[in-house]
Formats: C-alpha cells, structure tokens, sequence
C-alpha cells in the first residue's frame, strides 16, 4: 500500500491516455481509493518496481510486438511477485489460457464504458488473489500430499496417452478422486466433461486404423487448444475423451461444453488426404449440484450423460441435472392405482427379458455353428466364459458387470462368422494376408454386437480382447489400463484355453502348469500381471493347479514393476 493508506496501482499502457481515465474511474469509488501512477514500455514499469512496491499491475496485452508469448516470457524472466491484471481490447480464448498459465490474477476485455466499472473489478481480482493465496497456504501440505499420491499412483510413465499426448484412463481416475476430495472439503465446485467423436467407427471401417489414429490425435490437440489452461484432459478409451474441471460449477461448464461441440462442427480435420467435419457428443455432470455419494459418482454421472446424447441423435450436450428430471427428480406424480404400475414395470421387464434372451441364444447358435467347423475349437467360448465370470467375482465385480465380463467372453470370437472357412480351418501357418484377415474378427465381432443395445459393454469388451498390455496389439493399440477390464480379463482366459486346447490343430496340448508359466512369460508385455495373478487364484481355488511348481517369483517381480501396482483393478462400472 502506498504511504498515505490509498491502494497503489501500476498502468502500463503504450498510451499516455489511458493512465487517465484509469484514474478517473478509480477516483470514481471511494470505497476503493487507489493511486495510479503509469509506465509507457515495459522497462519504464520493471525500474519503476523496483523503487517502489505496487499493489497490482494493470498490463496492456499489446505491449510487445512479438506477440503475447514473448511478452508472457519477459514477465516470467522478471519474476514479479505482484499480481497483475491483463487488460485485452477483445475477447481471446488463446491469449487468456496462455494468460491463466503465465500466473495472470486477472483479464478485463476493455471498452470505455468499462472504465467506470474497473474500480469493482480490480477490487474482486485483488481480493480473490489474497484468497487464493491464503487459502493456497492453508493447503499447501495437503495438496502437495494428494499430488504426490497421484504420481505415486499413476506412476510417470502412466500419465500420458502415447498415441495423443494427453492424460490416459488411470491417471485421469487418479485425478478425480484426488480433486473431489479436495472439493468436498473445501467447499468448491468439480466438473466432469465426457466427449465421444460421433460415427468414429466409420473412419476406422473406412479409412483405416490408422487414419482413425491420427484423427484421435488431432481431436486431442483440437480439445488442448480449446480448453482453459486449469483444466485437465485425458483420452479414456477408445474415441471417448474426459475432461475435469476444478474450480467450475454448471453454468462455465456447460458454456465450455457448447463452444467445444460447436467448434468441433466447423472445424477440419485433415485424415487421408481429404477433409473431415465431425460431430461431438457430450455428457456433464458438477459436484455439489448433482448429489454424489462416492468420488467414482462424478465419471460415472458424466459418462450416463455422454450416453443420453448418444441415445438421443448425438451431436449435443446432455447436462446429468436434466437426466434427474427425466429420471423422476422433481417431477410431480401422477394418480396412478400402484398395482396397475407394478404390473406394467413386470409386463415390461418380462418382454425386455425375452428379447434379451433371444438376442443371446441367437448369439450362442453362431458361436456353436462355429466352434462346430472345427473340433480343436469346440467348447472354447463356453470355457473362457466360464473362466471369466470366475476371474470377475474373484475381483468383486456386481452381478452386472460379472455378467458382462462373461457375455464378452463367450461371444468373443463372434466376428469369425464373417472369415472364409479357408483361413479359419487351415491347417497349416497362415500367411501375412491371412493373418491380416484373421485380425479383422475383434473388429467385426464389436460391429455385430454394437447395435443389440444391452451387449454394449460386451461389444467394447469383443472389440479389445487383442490388444496388448504394452500398447502392441490390435486393433487400437491401448496399452495398460486404457484397455477396458473385460478385454484384458478375456485375452487371459482365452489365450490359457487356447495353450490347453485349442491349440492342439498345430501342437500337443500343454499341461496347466506349462500353460501358467506361458501366461507369466508375457505378462506386462501380452497381459496384465495383475489379471494373471487373480486366474492363477482361480485356478487353485478350484483345484485345477494344485502344485506350486510355476514361476511365482517372475510374476511377483512383474507386479511389483507396475507403476499403478496399488491401484484398484475395478472401480464400478468402470467396464469400458
């Protein structure tokens, strides 16, 4: 403060002008006395701080002719310590994010109706500077125990996406488990943002993976370029991407949500040689309006959303607030005898049952017409089903999502109705083409399963059941937690079936044991050690391997070498 009480503030402004009417309209509130003193260039202002201490600076955003980056440089280089407000004569989007990230307390879109509200805003921005350090200071141990529990955690080599350079699935749980706490105790808003690209199987079927690639990392440097600087973004699977907002309630949530679904619409995207304009789908949900009871609330509310704007033409943004009036919240009832409601609920549920079990016999007659061509594979899909809901109850999974995981492994092999007899019976080593062909069946299994509207979780599970853990398999390449659990449980159980028996049309069938210790060879790199761990349990506990002749210590040493080896393996509904 300056010597005589009155709040001391800095105008650097190439125009001698402007210092005046600053002046003018802080003169203009008494509550706010301040005295102005100005700078013409950025080294007037640096030898002006340093004979004297301001309370706030007031910058020209065009006080550097090579553009706001240098500018935002040479205040870093400087070290100023006193919070600055930015003033900018238009709104930029780019320029206040690299703002945001350069420490600005502050930015005032200016015109000259604003300068008798300057007083007002400088006083807020001032205000909630002081606030946020005090409260920065109060935290401090705390946030800085949270943050490295998160790295800890997700572990450095986890946190980023290979193909998109942004957070991946695990870090991104990590995340929001971190920042709803801190939300909940002190007492701010969380927001949650899921986006899926819409139809994005067309560019794959059409277009190739990896022209589907690059389009997946365009849309994330698309969504980094779009997105405020505190926000954090990650790709969790698939062509679905999050985004986690401290800090911000409904309303700057959905206003960020609809510029993003609107500037996705008009933008273009360069994919093999031709131009794409795309549609985004997305779903919202912010703590404390939408009543949470647990931390996995704030994905699973905005993942329902993203799925309501799927269901209801894509395109759009779905608010979770909006889902509880459809869903009942709110919403007067009706007169209605109760019976006559619980005997349509039954008259409902019993025909949505018998479709349902249509759906899966039908899907069962193909997958025994096919296990039929060949009798290496009969009984395969039935086992790895099996094996499957085994492995899911071990990890605790609810009955739905158990059931899920089972589905998706008696249906996995699905797709291979679409593949010539020729390749699928050949006796004999298949050829590049052939293998390339054989590939095709995850793909084409998801395609089949995709339009029955409760196999959805079994279809994302069909369509990832080849991928590796170490990001090398097929068809897109997710490495480690970015696979969908079913898929990473199911490439277990089946490889396990396929080394014990179905595997005899080339080789003698292999012992358990034999094919445990072939499980625990490409571990981290084929599966995930942890899944191999929990089948090897569910092989014991149902005395199929009873001796302990394996390599448990290798398998100990992989898990031990996870980054994210103290992380849950299953989160609920976290299938996909």
């Amino acid at each position: 403060m300056a010597q005589d009480g009155m709040f001391s503030v800095l105008v650097v402004d190439s125009h001698p002008e402007a210092a005046v009417l600053f002046k003018k309209g802080l003169h203009a509130r008494s509550s706010f006395p301040a005295e102005v003193d100005s700078a013409c260039t950025l080294d007037e202002a640096f030898e002006k701080m340093r004979r004297r201490l301001f309370d706030l600076l007031l910058i020209d955003a065009q006080m550097h002719q090579d553009g706001a980056d240098k500018f935002f440089e040479i205040l870093g280089a400087h070290k100023i310590t006193v919070p600055f407000v930015l003033m900018t004569p238009v709104k930029d989007d780019k320029l206040l994010r690299a703002a945001k990230r350069a420490g600005v307390a502050g930015c005032i879109v200016m015109n000259e109706s604003h300068y008798e509200e300057l007083a007002g805003q400088l006083k807020e921005f001032y205000s909630g500077y002081k606030r946020s350090s005090q409260k920065d200071a109060d935290a401090a141990k705390e946030m800085d125990a949270l943050a490295a529990d998160a790295d800890a955690a997700a572990g450095m080599q986890t946190k980023v996406d290979e193909l998109t350079g942004i957070y991946t699935h695990s870090y991104f749980q990590v995340r929001v488990v971190e920042e709803f706490s801190r939300a909940s105790r002190y007492k701010y808003d969380v927001s949650c943002l899921f986006l899926d690209i819409d139809h994005f199987k067309v560019v794959n079927e059409e277009k190739g993976y990896h022209a589907g690639d690059l389009l997946l990392r365009d849309c994330a440097n698309f969504l980094f370029e779009n997105c405020r600087v505190s926000d954090l973004m990650a790709r969790y699977g698939g062509a679905e991407f999050a985004i986690l907002m401290p800090m911000t309630g409904y309303e700057e949530a959905l206003e960020l949500a609809k510029r993003i679904r609107l500037r996705f619409a008009s933008y273009d995207f360069h994919v093999a040689g031709q131009v794409l304009n795309l549609s985004v789908s997305i779903g919202l949900t912010s703590y404390p309006e939408d009543r949470m009871d647990r931390r996995g609330d704030l994905i699973a509310f905005a993942r329902q959303a993203l799925l309501r704007s799927k269901a209801t033409g894509r395109n759009r943004v779905t608010q979770f607030r909006q889902m509880e009036n459809v869903m009942g919240v709110n919403t007067p009832v009706p007169k209605m005898e109760e019976g006559r409601v619980l005997d349509f609920q039954r008259r409902l549920s019993e025909v949505t049952e018998l479709a349902r079990r249509g759906s899966l016999e039908a899907s069962r007659a193909m997958i025994q017409a096919l296990e039929a061509k060949d009798r290496h594979t009969a009984g395969h899909a039935a086992t790895c089903a099996k094996y499957a809901r085994f492995v899911a109850e071990t990890l605790g999974m609810s009955v739905e999502d158990a059931e899920a995981v089972e589905l998706g492994a008696l249906l996995h092999d699905i797709g291979k109705i679409c593949i010539s007899d020729e390749i699928l019976l050949k006796p004999a080593k298949l050829n590049f083409e052939e293998y390339e062909k054989i590939k095709e069946h995850s793909y084409l299994g998801y395609k089949i399963l995709r339009p029955i509207r409760f196999l959805r979780e079994e279809a994302v599970s069909v369509l990832h059941h080849h991928e590796w853990f170490n990001g090398e398999g097929y068809p897109s390449r997710l490495k480690g937690n970015a696979i969908p659990l079913g898929s990473r449980i199911i490439a277990v159980v089946d490889s396990y079936d396929t080394i014990r028996a179905a595997g005899a049309r080339y080789k003698k069938t292999d012992p358990v044991e034999d094919a445990v210790n072939e499980l625990i060879r490409y571990a981290g790199t084929q599966f995930d050690p942890r899944v191999v761990k929990v089948f090897i349990e569910v092989l014991k506990n149902r005395r199929e391997f009873t001796t302990d002749k394996y390599d448990k210590a290798q398998l100990e040493q992989k898990l031990f070498e996870l980054p994210d080896r103290d992380a849950p393996l299953y989160l609920s509904s976290d299938l996909s």
